[in-house]
């Protein structure tokens, strides 16, 4: 609101433009864009160097892992070989005889050891009827997970007593009267344990998985998973990837992940390695890049800081001068074009505005409405509270005035209690007569002045451009006439000019 600024101002705008121009060649500006470039260069390079040392790790990192794979499939192929030829072997001889099949291979040694391996022979129920290791359910001490009718190798997860296990189950092929199953149990960590911490790191992952990537056991660190799927690639892609590592985030670690299936196994094994762990061995080498970095940056802001200061004292003393300038200007603006009591717009500054707003009329941007505004009874709270509360009402009654306004309206003071609205863009009376009506209704509400209440009125004369005058001054003149008739008619009131008295 009242924000169309006067001619003085006009001042602030060149030399705005002045200054941008004289900024460029400012030995300031010169000197610190050449800071900021040998900072980018340092920083480029050292960047650079940095991503070099992570490039080599990197390389080192698929190399390991492949290194990796290659041990830990050897050994859980291995492992699951002999438990194969295990279950392979007890079908055999459940062939050849009903019962007493485990004690009979037992008596043997040709079971694998108690203390690690459970050998049972169950029913379709779950049932133990055959038993020989250290393994016991902890809820159903006879029992075991039950299992499909399926040809092959089956490998369930399960949990007993709090500890992971595995279950390897065929189905026996000879002579039952109903289904039976040979098992072996064994610890799920068998498969994840005594890896190479050091290579494999706190956040590396081994894992066994199956054909629809749900781990059967996996370990990071000193953590056991079972039955989470994990985001792998199909079958399809792992075998059309030529053994090559790639990205994978799990359990929120990102790793350099390998997957191999086992063949002839319903299993797959995964091994990765946590990128992010694997880099920060790195980061001791970068920390003493980037340090030297800031050091050498510092050191050359430091000697071209000095000189753009040296170069910028010389014309800080021009500049004060002109700033100095411009303040008096603004200062002497606004002691001309503004009522130092309210820090309205005053009669010269009001009159600058009307001519500007006659002048866009010209441009058929419209026409516009002069409200002029005496307050009523205002002379009674001077005589009573003093000039102090007087001075004090008049604010009050300005900010009243800004809110009932829009915010391209102008309010000023004439003086006294005389105060002129500059409404916009208005070309009918209806919404004159809304503003007027929010005017008096905003007046009307009381005052609180020194403790106390005080109430008092407004009478308003509204005068319209063109239709009542093509020229400031008359246009005023029409306005206070149409303000005395509203006086008249018992204030608190509006009047347009020529309208009939009510």
């Amino acid at each position: 609101m009242n924000n169309i600024r006067g001619p003085v101002l006009r001042l602030d705008a060149q030399h705005a433009a002045r200054s941008w121009r004289h900024r460029l060649a400012e030995p300031l500006t010169l000197f610190g864009a050449a800071g900021v470039l040998i900072v980018l260069v340092i920083l480029s390079s050292t960047h650079y160097l940095v991503s070099r040392e992570q490039a080599a790790i990197k390389r080192q990192i698929e190399l390991s892992i492949g290194d990796m794979a290659d041990t830990y499939e050897a050994r859980v192929l291995r492992s699951l070989r002999e438990i194969d030829a295990t279950l392979k072997l007890v079908d055999f001889v459940a062939s050849q005889q009903r019962s007493d099949i485990l004690a009979t291979l037992a008596e043997r040694n040709l079971l694998p050891p108690e203390v690690i391996f459970s050998v049972s022979i169950v029913d379709g129920q779950g049932r133990v009827k055959e038993r020989t290791g250290a393994w016991e359910p902890a809820t159903q001490r006879d029992s075991v997970p039950a299992l499909p009718e399926a040809p092959g190798l089956l490998v369930e997860a399960f949990s007993s007593a709090g500890r992971q296990q595995l279950l390897f189950a065929r189905m026996l092929s000879h002579g039952r009267d109903a289904p039976e199953w040979v098992t072996l149990t064994v610890g799920a960590d068998y498969f994840v344990s005594g890896y190479n911490e050091n290579a494999l790191g706190e956040q590396g992952l081994l894992a066994l998985v199956d054909a629809s990537n749900v781990t059967r056991i996996g370990r990071s660190g000193t953590r056991l998973y079972s039955s989470i799927a994990m985001a792998l690639p199909t079958y399809d892609e792992i075998m059309s990837s030529d053994d090559t590592p790639f990205i994978t985030r799990w359990q929120d670690v990102e790793r350099l992940t390998l997957v191999r299936p086992l063949f002839h196994f319903p299993l797959s094994i995964v091994v990765g390695i946590s990128v992010e762990e694997q880099l920060a061995r790195a980061y001791p080498m970068e920390r003493r890049y980037w340090l030297r970095a800031l050091f050498v940056s510092l050191a050359a802001l430091m000697i071209l800081g000095l000189l753009a200061w040296l170069s910028h004292q010389l014309h800080r003393e021009r500049q004060r001068v002109t700033d100095e300038r411009l303040r008096h200007a603004h200062y002497i603006e606004h002691l001309a074009f503004h009522d130092t009591l309210t820090q309205l717009p005053n009669r010269a500054y009001l009159s600058y505005l009307v001519d500007h707003a006659i002048g866009r009329y010209r441009e058929a941007e419209g026409g516009f409405a002069l409200l002029f505004l005496d307050l009523d009874r205002f002379k009674s709270v001077n005589d009573t509270l003093g000039h102090e509360a007087g001075d004090k009402l008049l604010k009050l009654v300005a900010k009243r005035l800004l809110s009932s306004v829009r915010e391209h309206d102008v309010v000023a003071r004439l003086g006294g209690d005389e105060f002129v609205i500059l409404l916009r863009h208005i070309t009918q009376r209806e919404p004159v007569t809304r503003v007027t009506e929010q005017l008096v209704a905003a007046i009307q509400e009381p005052f609180s002045l020194q403790g106390q209440t005080c109430l008092i009125s407004v009478s308003i004369g509204v005068a319209l451009f063109p239709d009542d005058g093509a020229d400031e001054q008359t246009l005023m003149k029409r306005a206070d006439s149409a303000m005395y008739r509203a006086k008249q008619a018992g204030k608190n009131t509006a009047y347009f000019h020529e309208e009939p008295s009510r």
